[in-house]
């Protein structure tokens, strides 16, 4: 069952997180980091399941989810699909260290940014700005 998640347009909403998805624990605390220097609430899962636990329970929609592509059981490209579906305002993006573009993307993915690792923290201020910029356009 897909179920949809919206986020509050009033000046008391909460304030904007992000959901970082990776197998790795040292990527996603170097990732948590950046983020939250950015001044940026973070949430971290290290698998698909604790991803889906994560949006599960919160009330509001993360402005941005970056998964990794390669994680056992569901891989991210799975989950992007599914959280692309759940999350309709939510910018979806992708990274890897095994892929190095984006040639052979599949169709239904388009909308789904992907970084290659490793990355820039300005590669994360773009994606972060980028969706603010996606929800100021609805």
């Amino acid at each position: 069952m897909t179920r949809h998640i919206s986020l509050n347009d009033d000046a008391d909403s909460p304030q904007e997180w992000v959901l970082l998805v990776d197998d790795e624990a040292s990527m996603l605390r170097m990732l948590e980091i950046g983020l939250e220097g950015m001044g940026m609430e973070v949430a971290t899962a290290q698998s698909a399941q604790l991803a889906m636990d994560q949006i599960a329970h919160r009330a509001h929609a993360p402005l941005l989810v970056l998964l990794d592509v390669m994680m056992p059981g569901t891989d991210g490209l799975t989950l992007a699909r599914r959280f692309s579906a759940q999350l309709p305002r939510t910018k979806i993006a992708v990274m890897s260290g095994h892929l190095t573009e984006d040639s052979w993307w599949p169709d239904d993915l388009r909308d789904v940014a992907f970084l290659t690792k490793p990355f820039p923290l300005q590669a994360l201020r773009t994606l972060v700005d980028e969706a603010r910029a996606d929800l100021l356009e609805e």
